[in-house]
């Protein structure tokens, strides 16, 4: 929220809103982190095209995740399943009354009991912690940050502040805050989604520790996330949107054209980094 009030305050200066721009950043934050807050979930099990998982052909998921839930003192979330033959899973919902785990078929099919039940837990911490709703809310707010940031360069490109002829304006102070709000706006967009993969990467960790809580065998977890290291397929419906809420990002390919650039700004630590610090507890 202080990025976005300061690349608020930093559009006003160059473009001389008035103090305008702060206001509408503030109405724009508020309203986009409310509709987050209530409907990311519907958002991003859509785009995922995950279906409800019916009780009686996927009976051992909802098995695991009633069991796990008991253990972990959690009312059961909906469950979702993902016609894809990669292995990966995620939650959503803004807390644990109002959840939701989606899994992959790829992910029932290859993974055995004790690593399905690994994955799982990693999925309830994420909602016993609010992680979703913590990440959720991050993306909106880098969003609105790249958009007040768009908005700036259409408006500089289109002719700029016409209206404005003080003569002073051009320097002293006014050209030094000038040049200071052009820079903020100019990098206002990279560092708010570093600021966003810093946060997911470190969700990311706290859940394989939370989710051994859970399920009280780091082998389970171990095992399943070794399996997802060796396997290279993606997630087709996956999108940088959502990147951030999978037990793997699915846009990360070992092999191919492109894995440099998926890997620049990973929402996840490496899978090696994950698994290494399991194996230590």
């Amino acid at each position: 929220m202080l990025l976005v009030f300061a690349v608020a305050w930093a559009l006003d200066v160059v473009i001389g809103l008035g103090g305008v721009a702060l206001v509408i950043a503030a109405v724009v934050a508020t309203a986009m982190t409310f509709g987050s807050y209530f409907w990311s979930d519907r958002v991003a099990l859509a785009m995922s095209h995950a279906q409800p998982a019916d009780p009686v052909e996927y009976r051992r998921y909802h098995n695991l995740v009633e069991g796990l839930c008991i253990g972990a003192g959690l009312p059961k979330p909906r469950l979702y399943v993902i016609d894809d033959p990669a292995p990966n899973a995620f939650a959503t919902g803004r807390n644990p009354e109002h959840a939701a785990i989606a899994v992959t078929t790829g992910l029932l099919e290859r993974m055995d009991r004790v690593e399905l039940e690994g994955v799982l837990g990693h999925e309830l911490s994420h909602i016993k912690n609010y992680d979703i709703l913590v990440t959720t809310i991050s993306v909106v707010l880098v969003g609105v940050v790249a958009l007040m940031a768009d908005f700036a360069f259409r408006y500089l490109w289109w002719g700029g502040p016409r209206h404005r002829n003080d003569s002073s304006a051009g320097r002293g102070p006014a050209a030094i805050l000038g040049l200071l709000g052009f820079v903020l706006i100019l990098f206002a967009p990279l560092v708010a989604r570093l600021m966003h993969f810093a946060v997911s990467r470190r969700r990311e960790a706290l859940a394989d520790f939370s989710g051994v809580k859970i399920t009280r065998y780091p082998p389970g977890l171990i095992s399943a996330l070794e399996k997802l290291q060796a396997d290279t397929s993606v997630v087709h419906s996956g999108s940088r949107a959502t990147a951030h809420l999978w037990i793997e990002s699915p846009l990360q390919r070992k092999d191919g054209r492109g894995a440099w650039l998926n890997r620049l700004f990973d929402t996840h630590p490496p899978l090696q980094d994950r698994i290494e610090a399991l194996k230590e507890l």
